[in-house]
């Protein structure tokens, strides 16, 4: 070993130890201010994510309800032709059906109600075919 206090690098005021009582303080300061670190950002997170979804999801009207009460109504108020297929059937036992607005249909509806010499109107409800005819007839109402 060498004598010079400079050649080994080991002074005297180098191997102290650090207080106990400063350490502490210093970490236990460190964690706390970690902490509080981490829930603020996680607060302002979760903050400016429901913004988002507020303005991008809540706010937005519906894209594909647009589309589709826009196409219903155009079906409302036009003409137009389809088939329904009966279930089991094929499509030779497809039914043509004529699709007309709700306007004309309301005119026709009143003008068969005011008029008396409506004889006859067919139709069904709930599976059961029924026949309305004119209190006129000799028969009356029958139901099948």
């Amino acid at each position: 070993m060498s004598s010079h206090p400079g050649e080994d690098n080991l002074e005297p005021e180098q191997l102290d130890d650090p207080e106990a009582g400063w350490t502490w303080f210093f970490s236990l300061a460190s964690i706390i201010l970690l902490v509080i670190t981490v829930v603020a950002v996680t607060v302002l997170f979760y903050f400016f994510r429901d913004l988002e979804v507020e303005k991008k999801v809540i706010d937005q009207p519906a894209l594909q309800l647009s589309e589709l009460r826009t196409e219903q109504e155009a079906q409302l108020d036009g003409y137009s032709r389809y088939q329904v297929i009966p279930i089991g059937g094929t499509e030779e036992d497809a039914e043509d059906f004529i699709r007309i607005p709700i306007e004309r249909a309301m005119e026709i509806v009143n003008a068969e109600a005011r008029s008396p010499e409506t004889s006859s109107l067919d139709g069904q409800v709930d599976g059961e075919s029924i026949i309305v005819r004119d209190s006129a007839s000799e028969k009356g109402d029958v139901r099948q």
